[in-house]
């Protein structure tokens, strides 16, 4: 497939001078997040999220004293969790136990823990217990809901009596899964019951990110004929929502936010992110496509990657501000992984693109224009900047965005 080349002119070379940019900002991060202090316990929101950060920057740098502080902060949380004053007591990834459970698994098999995790047996049948009445209720999002503790359970595989958990988990959501004419779909809600009837395409909390944790168990053998059968179908669908784009009227992306169940009516907006927006389609169907052996899959995505390129202002893209969530560090991250699944020079270019637009922000102080106390948040604050930053200047050496379904 043929694909207009990057826009170069608007591309620095990755120089030393531009590592040395990168790497005094990465400096200036690292102090504000030092000097700063959370009350938080979460992954991404609060301490260990933190703990993370620092045994990913270990990870890049190599630096000893990142171990020490990553370990700093996980005591902390142990501390309050075993004099019940935890905040970590929902099934929550991003502000719960199933992070807590995620980030003591990631840690373990990295060997710089070392955590005999049958131990928190009964937490682990708290989050099925859990998730089980999540997916009851058609609650399924990633980052709050039983989709988050399915993809710890993949990700704790083989153990035994945790497969167990992540076949009941699936069987449970697949048993609400909604057929149509074109293919199937996974209900959510972020917030009210009633957005169950639209259809999220996103990674974050809709199909996109489901179809990335199905293909997780599809990989590991898990319902191995359902699940190929299923994520056909899901990306399917998604692929029958494209739109056409019109540019000159500032009508950019592809696929739509939302699409209602009834009247087929799409929400739209310009969004490019991590959360939301083309690149999000775009790495799922590289992932699917050549974990599938489906050339068509990835054709698409070079395609709807490639749509991307030009797309670099505000109007364009609604990026407004550095942080990871929907700032221009989110992007960069995108086009990194984006480049890493498919070795399409042009992502690798758009991301150092984007790491420039990122450093400008932060020049600006623009980290996050929506949350400003956020600041040690690793979903929207400092920490995943940063570790952004760190990987382009020694890349694919951090693990750390398996958390965010783009590794």
């Amino acid at each position: 497939m043929q694909v207009k080349p990057y826009p170069t002119e608007l591309v620095k070379e990755n120089s030393s001078s531009l590592r040395k940019e990168i790497l005094h900002h990465i400096g200036m991060m690292e102090h504000a997040i030092q000097t700063g202090t959370t009350h938080n316990d979460s992954l991404f929101m609060g301490k260990l999220g933190l703990s993370l950060y620092h045994y990913s920057c270990f990870e890049y740098t190599g630096s000893e004293e990142h171990i020490e502080k990553g370990r700093l902060h996980l005591d902390e949380v142990f501390l309050r969790f075993n004099e019940s004053g935890s905040s970590l007591l929902n099934p929550s990834l991003s502000t719960g136990l199933a992070g807590f459970m995620s980030l003591l698994n990631f840690l373990s098999k990295k060997q710089y823990i070392y955590q005999d995790l049958q131990e928190f047996e009964e937490i682990d049948k708290f989050l099925l217990k859990q998730a089980l009445h999540q997916a009851d209720h058609d609650f399924n999002d990633y980052l709050h809901g039983s989709f988050g503790v399915l993809n710890y359970f993949l990700d704790r595989l083989p153990d035994p009596a945790i497969q167990l958990h992540a076949e009941c988990l699936l069987e449970a959501i697949l048993k609400n899964i909604i057929h149509t004419k074109d293919g199937c779909w996974i209900r959510n809600y972020i917030i009210a019951k009633e957005e169950t009837s639209e259809m999220n395409l996103s990674l974050s909390h809709g199909q996109t990110g489901f179809i990335l944790v199905l293909l997780k168990a599809f990989e590991q053998g898990l319902l191995y004929d359902k699940m190929h059968d299923t994520i056909r179908s899901m990306v399917g669908l998604v692929l029958k929502q494209t739109m056409t784009t019109d540019p000159e009227n500032n009508r950019h992306s592809i696929f739509p936010n939302t699409v209602h169940e009834a009247t087929r009516e799409k929400t739209y907006n310009n969004r490019l992110a991590w959360c939301y927006g083309d690149l999000n389609q775009a790495f799922m169907l590289y992932k699917v496509g050549s974990a599938f052996g489906i050339q068509q899959y990835i054709e698409i995505a070079d395609l709807v990657g490639a749509c991307s390129l030009d797309r670099l202002d505000a109007a364009s893209t609604m990026c407004v501000d550095a942080q990871f969530c929907h700032g221009a560090a989110g992007i960069a991250s995108m086009y990194q992984s984006l480049f890493a699944v498919s070795g399409r020079s042009f992502y690798e270019k758009a991301a150092n693109a984007w790491i420039q637009k990122t450093i400008h922000f932060l020049e600006e102080g623009k980290l996050n224009l929506d949350f400003s106390e956020k600041e040690l948040s690793l979903l929207d604050g400092y920490p995943a900047v940063s570790l952004v930053l760190l990987d382009a200047v020694y890349p694919n050496k951090g693990d750390w965005k398996e958390f965010f379904l783009i590794n």
